[in-house]
């Protein structure tokens, strides 16, 4: 790939729920229109929703479902950027890895020989809800130390949400890394500055292995659920790793929900467990829906978007396929 050379290249990493989509399509948004760019984007879980939160016809968008970049970037990463270098031409690329993701070996693969003459990886940025700064369940997590202590760039985004204890907890927490974040700030609905993204990375950031101690593992698999008669054709994929869960399902666009009951379907969902986090892509009986929910908030959008029905669960405690399966499957209409 000699013929592509220092291509700007964006790392937004942020652990679930913190708005990492969000960012990306005010990005993309206000993008230059003359400029070409592409995303690649990797989740956690294996049924692939955020391509269609970020669909952009002006946009390449390669999704890469299945566990975290730092596990499938051997394969699955070199290839889809491969792809997008070669067929796109982009003048910019922005990553977005998983919400559990760890970015130490993104890091090293993107700053590495290999891509040596080809990227310019830029400025790290780490995105942050900062309600959850009083919380040990994500100041005690390894993944969302190592986000932090590898970014370059520090932003809460959701500051419209906010109290002042959890502005006032967010600046102290940013002001206590060694070296000194090159930004620090808090915005509200997505609304980064583009000219960040040409800030220069901070060299002396380690970028391999030893940044943090962090020992991880994802095992997905596929759950054969046309075995139960009152499931035929429900195609469920199951996923694991540091201590969370993924469940999804993909089913045929021609199932219908009914939108009361997957509202409460959902509710149950963040009262009942420990549920961290809902994507879904559904036909409705009011027409097609978008929903991106944490414990926080909820993103629930009317859409144009006309995909093979997703839904994904991830949670810190096991997901019972059977169970949940039929008690979604009794919101269809």
């Amino acid at each position: 790939m000699t013929e592509f050379k220092n291509i700007p290249t964006n790392i937004i990493s942020g652990f679930l729920g913190a708005g990492k989509t969000t960012v990306i399509q005010y990005l993309l948004k206000h993008k230059p229109v003359s400029e070409v760019w592409a995303v690649v984007v990797n989740e956690f879980g294996q049924v692939g929703i955020d391509g269609a939160l970020l669909k952009n016809p002006h946009v390449e968008i390669k999704q890469i479902p299945g566990g975290c970049l730092c596990c499938v970037g051997s394969q699955a990463l070199n290839v889809g950027l491969n792809q997008i270098i070669r067929s796109v031409k982009p003048q910019r690329i922005l990553i977005e890895p998983t919400g559990l993701g760890h970015p130490a070996k993104l890091i090293s693969t993107l700053s590495g020989e290999f891509y040596k003459n080809v990227l310019d990886l830029k400025a790290v940025i780490n995105l942050i809800d900062a309600r959850n700064l009083n919380d040990t369940r994500y100041l005690e997590n390894a993944t969302f130390i190592e986000q932090s202590v590898l970014a370059d760039i520090l932003v809460a985004t959701k500051r419209d949400t906010y109290s002042e204890d959890d502005k006032n907890c967010f600046f102290d927490y940013a002001m206590g890394f060694k070296p000194e974040k090159l930004e620090v700030t808090m915005i509200e609905q997505g609304q980064l500055n583009l000219s960040w993204l040409d800030i220069s990375r901070i060299k002396n950031i380690p970028a391999d292995n030893n940044a943090v101690d962090v020992s991880h593992s994802h095992s997905p698999h596929a759950i054969d659920n046309t075995k139960d008669n009152q499931l035929t054709g429900w195609n469920a994929i199951e996923g694991q790793a540091d201590g969370y869960f993924s469940l999804g399902w993909k089913l045929d666009r021609s199932i219908i929900f009914e939108r009361r009951k997957l509202l409460e379907f959902v509710d149950k969902l963040f009262t009942d467990s420990n549920v961290e986090r809902v994507k879904a892509v559904v036909n409705t009986d009011a027409g097609w829906w978008l929903l991106n929910l944490t414990r926080n908030e909820r993103d629930i959008q009317d859409t144009n978007v006309r995909l093979d029905v997703v839904l994904e669960i991830i949670s810190s405690d096991y997901l019972n396929v059977r169970a949940l399966g039929l008690a979604l499957s009794a919101c269809q209409i």
